[in-house]
């Protein structure tokens, strides 16, 4: 039997607890025993804890690393951060292979993730697997067949529901389809995790339908990323979060989760009006090279008439504060603002805009610098809020969102460290144990005999992000060791290329 020591290690257990030096004995895939520090460990191999943290492996509530398990290129992008669990299949997207959702959580059981992999289903893969894309209820028979779905999904180890409201055809479902999904499930260990509908101008009006569907439902949610995007909307998170904290008074579960920076980051064609994607992308395309069509698409593009389910992204940011990040089209662009990609082509922005969606056939991504401070400071501080990295490893020569590769030390650096708005027992809790009880991942996200030794061994006064907006590849500092299962996988910020990870199931109850 493989017996580790971690000796004379500050633990901060992920309870919120006041952290303590110990020694954490290691025994095959557990933690045996977490005691005072020995003065001998016998013929156990000793890590030396001196001067560092112990804590549990940070779980990433929001990560769109659904199809990283299965990819040649290995991602690491999270491990280096001391995450040791993710939560995949957010914003409504999930991979639905073969004949049914049990198919892709089966694939996951014969591979080997970095990570450990708990999977959401999205709703928006779902009902476009039914539906197609059809601007429209579902018929009676529509509806029993996302229900079964569902229900299959979660008896094959699914975590729960996620939808994208924001995005089409998740989008097209309203409030009452969306609880009539999940009423009756609420006796189950599930999440409905929600990119609502809005972020912006009715953003309040967005969160409300949220907590109306859990009301209705009666499910634990979880409001993914929640932010006020565009200038004229900073500041509506005090209203949000007011009533999130009404509402949880009224005995409705609602947790949330942000990364912590000021910018977005989504796909380009998320700023066409929904009826533009009807149909799929030929369809989108299409209307994109109709003259009459494209003149509604501007019009409504940048003067933003609502129509009660899409607000344009462009008219409240701006095309100069979006930023290429992807352009699978040859990466052409990758690191310009709209603005300087039209300019070069010497088209308008919007002009500009509808060239990268048809060069890349609507697959190029964006970074958007859309948000307050001020707002991020405040839905940091809720104290169900986790923390997410809403990344997935693209091309190594595209220009992500820096919090693929460091939303995790960014937390702890700047928040922790320089602004003290988290202590360090809080921090942790909010990566890990907090987490792990909301979502039900079992055995995870404490320091605790007998819990699995998912465990990030990290230098408190280094520990941060090197990842920018400009440079986005590098690497986080101060991670000096990482374990999955007992098995150690990183040492002084280098990953062995072991996939330790396994696909996880939720906790009964």
């Amino acid at each position: 039997m493989a017996r580790t020591v971690i000796a004379n290690v500050m633990v901060v257990d992920g309870t919120g607890a006041p952290a303590a030096v110990r020694d954490v004995w290691l025994e095959d895939d557990r933690i045996d025993t977490v005691a005072p520090p020995a003065s001998s460990h016998g013929r156990a191999a000793v890590v030396a804890g001196d001067g560092l943290a112990l804590a549990p492996g940070f779980i990433d509530v929001h990560s769109h690393a659904d199809r990283s398990p299965f990819q040649a290129d290995v991602d690491d992008t999270k491990i280096l951060q001391g995450i040791t669990t993710e939560v995949v299949g957010n914003c409504g997207s999930s991979p639905l292979d073969g004949d049914g959702p049990t198919d892709y959580l089966a694939a996951l059981d014969h591979v080997h993730p970095v990570t450990n992999v708990a999977p959401l289903l999205g709703h928006g893969s779902l009902r476009r697997r039914i539906m197609g894309m059809a601007r429209r209820a579902p018929s009676a028979a529509e509806a029993r067949t996302l229900r079964g779905w569902l229900e299959r999904a979660l008896d094959g180890g699914a975590f729960g529901l996620s939808s994208g409201l924001f995005y089409a055809p998740g989008s097209y479902a309203d409030a009452e389809e969306l609880a009539l999904l999940l009423q009756g499930l609420g006796s189950r260990p599930l999440v409905y995790a929600s990119h609502i509908r809005n972020e912006g101008s009715r953003l309040v009006e967005a969160v409300d339908e949220l907590l109306a569907v859990g009301r209705l439902a009666g499910v634990r949610l979880q409001l993914s990323h929640h932010k006020a995007a565009g200038v004229p909307n900073w500041g509506r998170t005090a209203t949000t979060l007011a009533h999130i904290h009404a509402a949880r008074e009224e005995g409705v579960e609602v947790g949330l989760d942000a990364y912590p920076y000021t910018a977005s980051s989504t796909s380009v064609s998320a700023n066409l009006p929904g009826w533009v994607l009807e149909g799929g992308v030929d369809a989108a395309l299409a209307r994109l090279a109709d003259p009459v069509a494209l003149r509604q698409i501007q019009h409504e593009c940048e003067e933003a008439p609502r129509d009660g389910e899409w607000e344009s992204m462009v008219a409240a940011s701006g095309y100069d504060r979006m930023v290429v990040a992807s352009n699978p089209a040859g990466g052409v662009g990758e690191g310009q603002a709209l603005t300087q990609y039209a300019r070069e082509r010497h088209l308008s922005p919007f002009e500009g805009m509808v060239h990268l969606l048809a060069a890349s056939r609507l697959d190029a991504t964006m970074v958007v610098h859309s948000m307050d401070e001020g707002d991020l400071l405040r839905v940091l501080g809720d104290p169900q809020c986790w923390i997410g990295t809403d990344g997935v490893m693209g091309a190594r020569s595209a220009r992500p969102h820096p919090r693929l590769t460091g939303a995790f030390p960014r937390v702890w650096r700047e928040f922790v460290r320089n602004r003290r708005l988290l202590a360090p027992e809080e921090a942790i809790r909010r990566m890990a144990g907090g987490p792990a009880a909301y979502f039900h991942i079992p055995d995870r996200g404490r320091i605790e005999a007998g819990w699995v030794a998912d465990l990030v061994l990290l230098d408190p006064d280094q520990f941060a992000d090197g990842s920018t907006f400009e440079h986005p590849w590098v690497p986080p500092r101060g991670v000096r060791g990482v374990w999955i299962a007992g098995r150690r996988v990183v040492a002084e910020g280098r990953y062995f290329g072991q996939g330790a990870g396994r696909r996880l199931r939720p906790a009964a109850g």
